[in-house]
């Protein structure tokens, strides 16, 4: 949807489908550790339950600079 504010400028309005339909639904990723836990990149988001996560899922290792569990386990091969 395009709005025109005036004559010089024209903005772009999103609208997130599943906001307009109101679902239960989260606009965060979720990241999955290797330790299985599971969390999201959401501010405040408690219900990590996939089917509300419809962006995207990564891995730890994905995540920009890098996660906790990640050293953790590259520290434990090295020991060993």
């Amino acid at each position: 949807m395009l709005v025109i504010t005036d004559e010089r400028e024209v903005t772009m309005v999103t609208t997130c489908p599943d906001c307009t339909a109101e679902l239960d639904h989260c606009h965060g990723s979720l990241v999955a550790h290797l330790d299985a836990a599971v969390e999201c990149t959401e501010p405040g988001c408690v219900d990590l339950d996939r089917v509300r996560h419809t962006l995207a899922e990564l891995t730890c290792e994905e995540v920009d600079g890098g996660c906790t569990c990640v050293v953790e386990l590259a520290e434990l091969l090295v020991a060993s």
